[in-house]
């Protein structure tokens, strides 16, 4: 069947046959993720409280159940989205029905202290893409947070949420078949990563019953684990009600006075894999472009990241940022005999696939999650110019205990070239 009939025929059945995807290691850690909500809101939290009361007695409180509907615009950043594609259709809109099941620090622990406005959970979902013959749709899995911005009102608030998990089953191809196309795969797997954060109104029609509505940016990525990673960015809108299981929590100001401002000192570490280009002329003039490199490589990397903790949300450091990529440098080391369908490249020093960087950070805590933010630069690396200069880092730690935290990131070089993801864990001193 050729890669066009694939194209066709290809529909919503590969969200059922891609399922196996979950299995990849990208996909595990998203689903470890997920348990750790479930697993963090009954150890952290309980972990955390000075006198738990008969009604919280695993520290949590205010359990809710959430169902809705997306609606979002599909922005049309590559040539496929636009229309160039074997159906000649441009993807302009999709939807995402979702169901979620979330809860809330209970009153009487710390963390209900210090951050009385935070819930978080896990949610499913199905994303649909119109026409969906381009990239197909997919099924969500995720973790979600959120808080309160402002309390505009009694039963009115201005909340933001994120949501972090994965999407299996958009459409794919088999890489090493004869007639693939890289230039009508749309996606570059059939399971990626899922990012959403959100602005929404939530309105209380009493104890239990609420609605909530408001704006929301989408992106999806395989976080450069496969080829092409071209990316789908969303803009949308969502809609839904909420049901309190239980009597909600009376609301309640924030509470730092039992906080200690102070150092507290992070060491994490992690791994993934990652595809690399060269470029097959040594002429520095020429602009042909550049190749994929066959096979995928394996990254490792330490942190290191000590931080002044100034309230129980914002923190403030520094780090210094160990990493070895197998696939850096590559391009220097190619044997120019070889063809391009089949390259060879001389073996790598450690040295050559071994950087070293400092950078500055600075993290947002809220209850079980924090999202750690850095700008650094290298300041060794010999290998050459693939891993030198600036670079970025975005993760989320997922605190399963006090000092105990799961890390999900990505790397980014020079602000604008794509890296690797950031899989790991890490202890707090």
């Amino acid at each position: 069947m050729s890669l066009q009939d694939r194209f066709r025929t290809s529909g919503w059945s590969s969200v059922c046959i891609n399922l196996k995807n979950m299995l990849s290691l990208t996909m595990k850690s998203n689903i470890i993720l997920l348990l750790s909500v479930l697993c963090g809101s009954l150890s952290v939290m309980g972990n955390n409280a000075d006198s738990v009361s008969v009604r919280c007695p695993l520290g949590v409180s205010d359990a809710t159940v959430n169902a809705g509907l997306r609606g979002t615009y599909v922005m049309p950043t590559n040539h496929l989205l636009r229309g160039d594609n074997p159906g000649g259709c441009r993807v302009s809109a999709g939807m995402a029905p979702f169901m979620e099941f979330s809860v809330r620090n209970a009153p009487y622990t710390r963390y209900g202290r210090w951050y009385p406005s935070a819930y978080q959970g896990v949610g499913a979902g199905l994303q649909f893409t119109l026409p969906d013959r381009v990239v197909g749709s997919s099924a969500l899995l995720y973790a979600f947070q959120g808080a309160t911005f402002a309390r505009v009102s009694s039963r009115l608030t201005l909340d933001y949420e994120w949501n972090f998990g994965a999407a299996m089953g958009w459409k794919s191809y088999d890489h090493d078949a004869s007639d693939y196309n890289r230039e009508e795969d749309a996606v570059g797997s059939s399971a990626t990563a899922y990012i959403n954060l959100g602005v929404y109104l939530r309105y209380r029609l009493s104890d239990r019953l609420g609605i909530f509505g408001g704006a929301e940016i989408t992106h999806f990525s395989n976080g450069n684990t496969s080829d092409p990673n071209p990316g789908i960015n969303m803009l949308g809108a969502r809609l839904g009600i909420s049901y309190a299981l239980g009597a909600p929590s009376p609301l309640r100001r924030a509470d730092w006075s039992d906080f200690e401002p102070g150092m507290v000192y992070d060491i994490a570490a992690y791994g993934a894999w990652r595809r690399w280009t060269y470029n097959p002329n040594t002429d520095t003039s020429y602009d042909g472009g550049v190749m994929l490199v066959p096979g995928k490589f394996a990254v490792a990397g330490l942190c290191i990241n000590p931080m002044y903790r100034v309230n129980p949300v914002f923190s403030a450091g520094a780090a210094i940022d160990a990493q070895y990529d197998e696939g850096a440098n590559l391009s220097g080391n190619y044997v120019t005999t070889s063809s391009t369908e089949d390259p060879k490249f001389y073996r790598t020093s450690f040295t050559d696939r071994l950087s070293l960087g400092v950078s500055a950070r600075v993290e947002f805590r809220m209850s079980l999650f924090a999202i750690n933010i850095g700008l650094g630069r290298s300041v060794y690396a010999p290998g050459g110019e693939d891993l030198r200069g600036w670079y970025n880092t975005f993760s989320l730690k997922t605190f399963v205990t006090d000092r105990i935290f799961l890390l999900t990131g990505y790397r980014l070089y020079r602000f604008n070239e794509p890296g690797n993801l950031m899989l790991g864990c890490g202890y707090r001193f």
